[in-house]
């Protein structure tokens, strides 16, 4: 029994070890690996060379048998190589032994007809086919690049003889497209990167920018974490970008060994490291804006003291586990290549385990946030539209906290639509939180009309209570003997200052509505536009609360 390698016929063990050998000779260049073929009187083997500088080393004159049913000799040939690496070798001499088996089973073709005979071309396996037409098979697995959703092809001449390419003089199977199509996807999807990164970036630094540009807000602490939060966005962004288009672009359009991936240098390692770095600050930026507005709502609006151990987590936190991480890669050769960008199996929970604890504890926050919404709602019940602002609370809380990740969590295995979706939302979750938080914020806004108004010398629209007489906003204070004195400065401009996290949440609604029944008496002083109102007012025993007179 024979099987057939491109245009001769070997005996099933010498078939083995030579289409085997192939495999190893087609995947790993010669510049990359020491090894070389070589057919010697106990027949093919693969015969290490000179030292070098090569990517994959082996003792100098050391000869491998490539047999898969040798354990130890398949051992030694995959030594230098990754696991990934040997797995897409031994893949393909599994492969190849497959075709052969194929090739026995198949009926004998019939003499009379014109056909190209049946083969293996070194790395797929085609059958008979007629004269002159084309045989198509999947594109295999351990094709670099490939996308098993694509084709190879091999030209059958009208002679009956397989298509031989000019400039070799040997037979010629096309698997460049099996590439194609995928790096058309992977420039899709880098392009699709750049427009939501650049969209973010568009309103994150002009929204940062204000923030820093008005002592009123960048003094307040949840301010503060908004502009931690937003810078973390940015950092992400700009090295999405560039690690996008210097090392993934980069490997689709250079030859294999070309290419930054493959090169290994310090400088795309280092990119590596900030891309995962900053991909972390933004889940544990997260959690530090869902952990502030819990303690918050929770401690009935206690300010923090500091944001010390804010800052702790959302800068130091991602840097442990990146570090650590990083170390590990580093450190293990088989880990130590191609600028880092393969899987190391259950080292990725490094970086995974932190990012999906910190989304988990949001979902946390976000529920007690809303349970404690909807029960205080419930103790109004002048409110008709109470759990509909619960629930318009809820949306716009869920940019902020991250929730919208859940979708993309499981990664299913070589499909577009996901890394579609997944970029839309990572990419994008910067301009939305942006939107949110500063473009369409209300205290914004007045901060924006009073800096026009004192650069122009005339106010941008006259006051809300010349324009109309059956509408205002007004600042209730209500005085009990058993209320509780609270700071001016820190609580209302840090709780409400006419837009606190509840009344990002509520549009401009507090979780607490004016109750005449309370025991206290209740006066009403106008909000004057430029919000003035606040530094005449003295605060003795009482509270603020917003509402809205129709």
């Amino acid at each position: 029994m024979s099987c057939r390698y491109q245009h001769m016929s070997y005996d099933v063990p010498l078939f083995k070890v030579l289409t085997c050998s192939f495999c190893y000779v087609y995947m790993f260049k010669p510049e990359a690996t020491q090894l070389r073929f070589d057919f010697t009187r106990a027949g093919p083997v693969l015969k290490a060379g000179p030292e070098g500088n090569f990517k994959y080393s082996y003792p100098p004159g050391s000869v491998y048998r490539a047999d898969l049913d040798n354990s130890s000799m398949v051992t030694q040939i995959c030594e230098p190589l990754s696991e990934n690496e040997c797995e897409k070798w031994t893949t393909c001499c599994q492969t190849a032994t497959k075709c052969c088996l194929r090739q026995q089973n198949l009926p004998t073709a019939s003499q009379n007809w014109s056909h190209c005979p049946r083969t293996w071309d070194g790395f797929g396996c085609f059958d008979d086919t007629s004269a002159g037409s084309t045989a198509y098979i999947s594109c295999p697995s351990y094709v670099e690049h490939a996308s098993d959703q694509e084709t190879a092809y091999k030209v059958c001449w009208p002679n009956g003889t397989w298509y031989v390419h000019p400039h070799t003089g040997k037979q010629w199977s096309n698997y460049s497209t099996c590439v194609q199509g995928k790096v058309k996807d992977q420039m899709v999807l880098i392009y699709l990167g750049l427009g939501c990164n650049l969209i973010s970036l568009s309103l994150l630094i002009p929204s940062c920018a204000i923030f820093l540009a008005f002592r009123q807000l960048r003094i307040q602490q949840r301010v503060r974490l908004h502009i931690c939060f937003f810078s973390s966005f940015i950092a992400s962004a700009i090295i999405a970008i560039l690690w996008d288009f210097i090392v993934v672009s980069d490997r689709m359009n250079s030859p294999g060994d070309e290419s930054a991936v493959q090169q290994n240098t310090g400088g795309c390692k280092f990119l590596y490291v900030l891309k995962r770095y900053t991909q972390s600050a933004t889940y544990f930026w997260m959690f530090c804006e869902g952990f502030y507005l819990h303690r918050l709502i929770v401690r009935a609006f206690e300010i923090p003291k500091s944001l010390i151990i804010y800052y702790f987590i959302g800068i130091g936190g991602p840097w442990i586990s990146t570090i650590v991480y990083a170390i590990i890669k580093a450190s293990v050769s088989e880990y130590d290549q191609k600028c880092w960008v393969n899987n190391i199996n259950g080292f990725e929970w490094l970086i995974y385990t932190p990012n999906l604890l910190c989304l988990f504890a949001n979902v946390f926050f976000l529920g007690n946030i809303l349970y404690i919404l909807l029960t205080q709602l419930q103790s109004h019940p002048n409110e008709p539209s109470g759990y509909r602002r619960a629930i318009k609370a809820t949306f716009v809380l869920i940019p902020l906290f991250g929730i919208q990740w859940g979708p993309v969590i499981y990664r299913p295995a070589n499909t577009m639509w996901y890394e579609v979706l997944r970029i839309v939302i990572q990419h994008t979750q910067g301009a939305f939180v942006s939107l949110i938080f500063c473009i369409f914020n209300g205290e914004v806004h007045g901060h924006l009309k009073n800096c026009f108004s004192r650069i122009s010398g005339r106010p941008l629209y006259r006051p809300r209570r010349e324009l109309s007489t059956t509408s205002g906003t007004v600042y209730t204070q209500v005085r009990t003997s058993t209320a509780v004195d609270f700071n001016r400065d820190s609580y209302v401009r840090d709780s409400f200052n006419r837009d606190s996290y509840v009344r990002d949440s509520f549009n401009r609604d507090s979780l607490h509505k004016d109750d005449p029944v309370l025991n206290g008496k209740a006066e009403t002083v106008p909000l004057n536009s430029n919000e003035s109102s606040f530094s005449g007012d003295k605060q003795e025993n009482g509270f603020l609360m917003e509402s809205e007179l129709k």
